[in-house]
């Protein structure tokens, strides 16, 4: 069983993102759960939303405290994200640019980022103001985890929205899933170099 934990911000889409995951874990003929977990019901509030997938059916109805994955849609949620339970292994993915990268090094987990914001804004794909970065995640926390593929995505986005609307989150999530990089390997070339490995 794969367990994903995702953070973000009321408005940003967390809870959609898990059950369009779902979805397409359903499609791929997975056994998924996806269930959201509310603070303070408001715009701009953090929220949490778990995922579970499996081959077999699952049973468990805990939140989850060790996810193999955190998708962390804010980097003001990062503590928090990281201070609800992770595991040694546990693959971090951030909303964030190349520069904000820097902040995000000390980290000791694999991490991986896609600038969903940045994608969201030049698609047009925000709501009074907020940019709806969970549709750039889904192809990116599809490309890193390797749970869904882009075939079963467009499906659920075909069924779930609009032709318009479908079609501009399918090039959303395309985006996402070929813009996610990995940015731990440059710390690790860095401490190998120091060690004179």
């Amino acid at each position: 069983m794969v367990e994903l934990r995702f953070h973000g911000l009321g408005g940003q889409g967390a809870v959609t993102l898990s059950y369009l995951l779902a979805k397409a874990g359903d499609r791929m003929g997975r056994y998924v759960q996806a269930f959201p977990f509310f603070g303070a019901e408001r715009r701009g509030a953090p929220v949490k939303s778990y995922l579970r997938m499996d081959e077999r059916p699952i049973y468990l109805r805990s939140q989850i405290y060790r996810p193999d994955f955190v998708v962390v849609m804010n980097l003001g949620l990062t503590e928090a994200a990281i201070s609800e339970g992770t595991k040694e292994d546990t693959v971090l993915i951030f909303n964030a640019t190349a520069e904000e990268e820097a902040r995000l090094t000390h980290l000791d987990f694999p991490a991986y980022r896609v600038d969903a914001t940045s994608i969201a804004l030049e698609l047009g794909m925000e709501v009074e103001g907020m940019p709806l970065v969970n549709v750039p995640f889904l192809g990116a926390v599809a490309h890193v985890t390797g749970l869904v593929n882009m075939e079963a995505i467009a499906e659920v986005l075909r069924e779930t929205y609009p032709p318009d609307r479908a079609e501009l989150s399918l090039e959303a999530a395309r985006r996402g899933f070929t813009s996610v990089v990995k940015f731990q390997e440059a710390k690790e070339k860095g401490q190998k170099a120091a060690s004179g490995r």
